[in-house]
């Protein structure tokens, strides 16, 4: 069996385990962006992560545990860094259109090698601060890391988010703790999502209202 294959299997296998079933054309993408990420992490320092289990165990499952909470078919992932979690999820849902935020030259360098080698159609990198991003229609998700102190991601994303829109952020769990007691005064409502892959971060969840006023508090 080829290196390759057996990386495939790998991630198949892992992601079966955790409960995320994805097609075989989707394992083999997936294992190709760990791979790159292995490649390019040597000289820029993409993630503090190394292993290649750990990669798939920390990235692509934390990552794709956030598949079944999308709505819509736009979607943002703001301070996106090596691409997560928007790569596997631009991956496992090549129906929705993901635009990936990044501010910094060599990881956006880095995104759109991604993109152009696994020929993601459905994925476009923009090079800039959220802040900064150019005016766009709203996204329906907005996805986070831990790229900024709770209130200060709400304010960032909020923005973004188009009416019924849901902002979802992988992060620890008194930072989700934190998130979810400044929606209601910033404007976002917190839900509690049912995700069915056990992982160490915690997802906090966190929706603009369909119905309601068009300007956002301060």
């Amino acid at each position: 069996m080829s290196s390759t294959a057996a990386g495939e299997a790998t991630v198949a296998a892992r992601l079966h385990a955790a409960g995320l079933e994805i097609v075989p054309a989707q394992s083999a993408a997936l294992s190709a962006y760990i791979e790159l990420l292995g490649q390019w992490n040597r000289v820029f320092n993409l993630t503090g992560i190394r292993s290649p289990e750990a990669l798939v165990e920390r990235h692509l499952v934390e990552s794709l545990t956030l598949a079944p909470l999308l709505r819509g078919s736009r979607v943002a992932d703001i301070g996106t860094g090596a691409g997560l979690p928007g790569i596997p999820l631009a991956i496992a849902a090549p129906e929705r259109q993901f635009t990936l935020i990044e501010s910094r030259a060599k990881r956006v360098r880095f995104l759109r090698h991604v993109v152009s080698m696994l020929n993601l159609g459905n994925a476009g990198v923009e090079h800039c601060r959220v802040e900064d991003l150019p005016s766009v229609r709203p996204f329906d998700t907005v996805l986070a890391r831990a790229v900024a102190p709770p209130e200060q991601l709400i304010r960032l994303a909020r923005p973004l988010l188009a009416p019924g829109g849901v902002l979802l952020v992988l992060t620890a769990a008194h930072l989700a703790d934190e998130l979810r007691s400044l929606g209601p005064r910033l404007g976002l409502d917190p839900i509690r999502p049912d995700a069915g892959a056990r992982i160490r971060s915690v997802i906090a969840a966190l929706e603009r209202p369909a119905h309601g006023g068009a300007e956002w508090p301060e």
